[in-house]
């Protein structure tokens, strides 16, 4: 636990810079309308020194009881108003800063007495300055009883701040310590948690990972997804490798704390990392979006607490990003243009049908710019409020996006938009675009183009097919953007180290081939063939006369050659689209009976397309001609791998490769490709 100042020695030195700061306004108006008042200007020289001793924090007392302090100064305050015309006095204002003191006094009877010392100040202040007949006047009771309601508005305002300062009064033995740090994480959660939900999905992530690192410490902080490629961490120190998402012994973290729907913690120590702890995200009721991770320190029930707050707070925020991965709308709420692409590629990369509505409506009152912003908001909330899925496009477009397809389904969604904005005094135009693979157009300019037909139609309604690319045409272009990153490392590594070239794409193939045989998803699919491509992509790092040796390795060569898993995954982590590559990057070194590296991992530890390639890798290797391969037969080749199926290579996916090498289309191959 950090050990930081108690919030009441903190505070003192700007408490008393307050008050001089304000003895340096009074005291020249005092010498200017009250010359004679010498209790007045007494009264400022007081609150003067008065000040002097909170910065210097000299005497003790005055730091940690701020009832002291607040009834310094009432007396202060009511010396003032005394010596300068009581009832009449311009300085009764200073009662109410007076009362602002309150809200810093931890305790409920203590707040009583400095209450009912500032209510009585007041006429306290103008007895003394004309007896008990200035007391009955109608303008010193309402100014008693405005000191009475601000003493009372100070104090419930002054409660919510100190419950949880409360609450650390019962966690920690050290009150001031343990104050401050509550108020610092409450602060931390509850000054950005409802900005963080107008980020995107990355940034509500990084946000995240520092809040945590700045709450629980430690050198290694990790934010990781349940499902999805989705994550963000934190490492500092000179660690070798970062146990991030990949790593067996994180992913069970995060999914043991998910399951149990509570803290987890490890000794188990990770690329010289130890010491975990993992934190679920997400409500009570609902299924945990992730977990946070942190590693390397020691937390104890103090830190557990904070993150829980943390992941308490973040939870929801990041639970909302999968429906809004590029950010909300900060007027409507709804989420923002970004987010309507990414969600469409997403679910268009499914092959799903779709059925996309571009709205527009019409009325606003173009001379009142404030009044279009709350219609703006009211409509964002109906689309809300309707569970579907509305976007934020143009200054006033939307665009709704539901699942499934059919022209009668499209038109009743038509009618309810139209019904909804109705009921606020607007029309609307509504097109519609049947998104199905096999469809023609880009399928939201042709929503966008319905809409624009729209606005010319009787009912304000149209549908139009899309016309200039298909469903499926979009979807390979995104996979083609992703290989085309993937093929210019690819390049890169081939320019270095001629030998390798057709080697990464002759693993490719067979890997594919292999993934296809044991029935691989077609995400799993799209990264083994990047990671594939990719596999080798650390030895860029290697010196080229232990890359293009013929001979035999030394020791320390082949060492030097051992780095290569991890070189690969520090080159390619910044590459976000190829993030599903890296678990074949870094462990297709790996052997089946734990004796591989770089991480030494066993069995179903191992990344299932890691253990493809490593099996593509190593056949292809064998009967490729030197130098770079052995250059043995195809039926040697395969005897070696059948004897060190279920020592080296996962049997499972030995057999795979059987059956792909002895397929009839693989006849005339001459090597793995």
């Amino acid at each position: 636990m950090r050990q930081i100042k108690p919030a009441s020695t903190v505070a003192s030195p700007r408490a008393g810079l307050l008050r001089v700061a304000l003895t340096g306004i009074v005291a020249p108006m005092l010498a200017w309308a009250f010359p004679a008042a010498w209790g007045a200007l007494l009264a400022a020289g007081l609150a003067l020194l008065f000040g002097i001793f909170l910065i210097v924090g000299w005497p003790a007392f005055l730091l940690h009881e701020r009832l002291v302090r607040v009834f310094v100064d009432t007396a202060l305050v009511g010396v003032l108003v005394a010596y300068t015309g009581g009832a009449g006095s311009p300085f009764f204002s200073l009662f109410l800063l007076a009362a602002l003191g309150i809200a810093w006094i931890e305790t409920r009877p203590k707040v009583a007495v400095a209450a009912a010392a500032l209510v009585a100040g007041y006429p306290a202040a103008v007895f003394a300055s004309g007896g008990v007949g200035a007391l009955g006047s109608t303008p010193v009771a309402l100014r008693t009883g405005l000191v009475a309601l601000f003493c009372v508005a100070v104090a419930f305002l002054g409660s919510e701040m100190q419950g949880f300062r409360r609450l650390a009064i019962r966690l920690s033995s050290t009150l001031a310590n343990e104050i401050d740090r509550v108020e610092s994480d409450e602060r931390l959660i509850s000054k950005f948690v409802p900005v963080v939900k107008v980020l995107s999905l990355e940034g509500i992530l990084g946000w995240t990972v520092e809040a945590a690192h700045t709450v629980g410490g430690g050198p290694y902080v990790h934010v990781a997804a349940l499902k999805g490629n989705h994550h963000s961490t934190i490492l500092e120190g000179d660690s070798d490798v970062c146990p991030s998402w990949w790593h067996p012994s994180i992913q069970r973290l995060v999914l043991q704390s998910c399951r149990e729907g509570k803290t987890v913690r490890s000794e188990e120590e990770i690329h010289g990392i130890e010491g975990f702890m993992a934190i679920p995200l997400g409500t009570d009721e609902d299924e945990k979006w992730g977990a946070v991770i942190v590693g390397g320190g020691e937390y104890g029930a103090e830190e557990e607490r904070a993150l829980k707050l943390l992941a308490g707070g973040m939870g929801p925020a990041l639970e909302d990003a999968e429906d809004a991965p590029g950010g909300l709308d900060q007027l409507t709420g709804l989420p923002n243009r970004a987010s309507l692409h990414r969600v469409l590629r997403r679910e268009l990369s499914y092959g799903r049908p779709l059925t996309v509505l571009a709205m527009q409506p019409t009325g606003f009152g173009e001379s009142d710019p404030a009044s279009s912003g709350a219609l703006l908001q009211r409509i964002g909330q109906r689309l809300t409020d309707g569970r579907q899925r509305a976007f934020r496009y143009g200054d006033e477009e939307f665009v709704i996006v539901l699942s499934g397809s059919g022209e009668s389904r499209a038109r009743q969604a038509a009618l309810a938009l139209q019904q909804q904005v109705s009921d606020l005094h607007l029309t609307a135009a509504v097109g519609w675009v049947l998104a199905e693979p096999g469809d023609q157009g880009s399928v939201l300019d042709a929503a966008l183009r319905a809409l624009e037909k729209a606005k010319g139609q009787p009912g304000g309604i149209s549908g139009l097919p899309a016309e200039t690319q298909s469903l499926g045409r979009f979807v390979e272009d995104e996979k083609k953007r992703v290989l085309g990153i993937a093929r210019t490392l690819v390049e890169a590594l081939e320019a270095k180290d001629p030998y390798i070239k057709g080697h990464l794409s002759a693993v490719s193939n067979l890997a594919m081939r292999i993934g296809s045989e044991i029935s691989l998803p077609g995400e799993q699919l799209e990264a083994l063939n990047s990671g594939a491509l990719l596999h080798d992509l650390g030895k860029i790092g290697i010196p080229d006369h232990i890359l293009q040796k013929s001979g035999r390795l030394t020791e320390d060569e082949y060492a030097e050659i051992k780095r290569h898993p991890t070189l690969g995954v520090s080159i390619l982590t910044p590459v976000r689209e190829l993030a599903s590559a890296l678990p074949v990057v870094k462990h297709h070194h790996e052997r089946f009976d734990g004796k591989g590296y770089p991480d030494g991992l066993r069995g179903e530890d191992i990344p299932l397309i890691a253990r493809v390639v490593s099996v593509a890798d190593a056949f292809d290797s064998m009967v490729r001609a030197r130098p770079y391969g052995y250059g043995i037969s195809r039926k040697a080749a395969l005897g070696e791998i059948e004897e060190n199926s279920g020592t080296q290579f996962d049997p499972r996916i030995v057999r795979a490769l059987l059956k792909v090498v002895y397929a009839p289309r693989d006849q005339q191959a001459n090597s793995a490709g």
